[in-house]
């Protein structure tokens, strides 16, 4: 069978489902995915996405719509709220937020939001940033909006101040772009997830292609003869003189502490056993009969007895063969074969030829065997 080329394309086959069903498994795992992000993830980010704009949007044009003043030298500015008192001074609103800095060091220190004031319409706290060591100021409207301070200088901090604000228009744009980003994905992922495994044919075929060739290779199998084809050819050249017709009955001997050697052939029948008496019974250890076919010059076992076990197979060889069946005979064949091998090394030697007496002592077995050899 090792030259069977059905062999070589049912391992190709198996090899190539097993890859196409991983590749299946990643399929269905990104389509699970796919339905997770179109009912869940998505749907959220791009409904956070468009709260986040409202609210940046309503804080900047609230921010945008406060009332400025103007200088002396004709500058407008938008005032500062610290504490109770509304500076339209920049140079002043700074200073007072650098005092109020300076006044809650220990505050800060301890990672609390100290608020101060208010600017441009929105609340104005400070902070210490841990983590990059700098002192930030928070402008809360409907969202918070930070950015660093320098509580060394009046106004720049008030600048800081103003481009945190103006540069909330990028922000809404930014965040647009992440929605819009976001939106035309959820799309895509729609149509993505109705589109079938794209290897799914190829798959199918691989499937049924391996269904053909193991039931291509199952009635192989089923028919193989050379087994039985290498038994007959062993047992011709191990007892010629049996099938050549010039016996029909040996015996051999090994030697003390080695059970006797039976071998006979009636007709079509050939049994093969090693023998030995117990409490007056002939007992067997095993016994093995073969329906000889020698037009085919095959053999095919019919039974098989371990009489001190208890165990005898019998099988019905005029039956539909099937895979256990096939098998259990092949099993057979391969004890036999292991067993000649044995008696090779064992040194058996014939003790009798040919004798009547030979036939008469197993008469009975062979009625017993001729009745039930097609028994299930």
């Amino acid at each position: 069978m090792s030259g069977n080329p059905l062999i070589k394309e049912e391992m190709e086959l198996q090899t190539k489902i097993k890859d196409l069903k991983m590749e299946k498994s990643r399929y269905t795992e990104k389509i699970y995915e796919l339905q997770d992000n179109i009912r869940v993830k998505y749907p959220q980010a791009i409904q956070t996405g468009e709260i986040s704009i409202e609210h940046i949007k309503n804080d900047f044009e609230k921010a945008n719509s406060q009332p400025k003043v103007t200088n002396e030298e004709g500058k407008s500015f938008y005032p500062i709220k610290i504490g109770d008192t509304v500076y339209n001074d920049r140079k002043e609103g700074g200073d007072a937020l650098k005092m109020a800095i300076g006044s809650n060091i220990g505050k800060l220190a301890e990672g609390k939001t100290v608020e101060v004031g208010e600017y441009r319409g929105l609340k104005l706290s400070i902070l210490f940033d841990s983590f990059t060591k700098r002192t930030k100021a928070c402008l809360e409207g409907e969202k918070h909006h930070y950015c660093e301070l320098n509580p060394e200088t009046d106004i720049g901090n008030i600048i800081r101040l103003d481009n945190c604000i103006n540069n909330l228009e990028k922000e809404i744009q930014q965040l647009q772009e992440t929605v819009d980003t976001a939106k035309s994905e959820l799309e895509q992922m729609k149509r993505d997830v109705e589109q079938p495994f794209p290897l799914a044919d190829e798959l199918f075929n691989a499937e049924t292609r391996l269904e053909e060739v193991h039931e291509a290779l199952t009635k192989f199998e089923l028919s193989d003869d050379t087994a039985h084809k290498e038994m007959y050819e062993r047992l011709c050249e191990t007892f010629p003189n049996i099938f050549s017709g010039e016996c029909s009955a040996m015996r051999f001997e090994a030697g003390e502490g080695w059970d006797t050697l039976s071998i006979e052939l009636h007709g079509d029948m050939f049994s093969i056993a090693h023998t030995y008496e117990q409490n007056g019974d002939l007992m067997y250890d095993p016994l093995v009969y073969f329906k000889v076919d020698s037009e085919n010059e095959k053999v095919i076992p019919v039974s098989y007895e371990n009489s001190g076990l208890g165990v005898y197979e019998s099988f019905d060889i005029d039956a539909e063969p099937t895979p256990d069946s096939v098998k259990r005979q092949n099993d057979i064949l391969d004890f036999t074969d292991e067993w000649l091998d044995n008696i090779e090394r064992q040194g058996y030697e014939p003790v009798v030829p040919d004798t009547a007496v030979e036939e008469i002592e197993h008469e009975d077995e062979i009625e017993r065997q001729n009745t039930q050899q097609y028994a299930i």
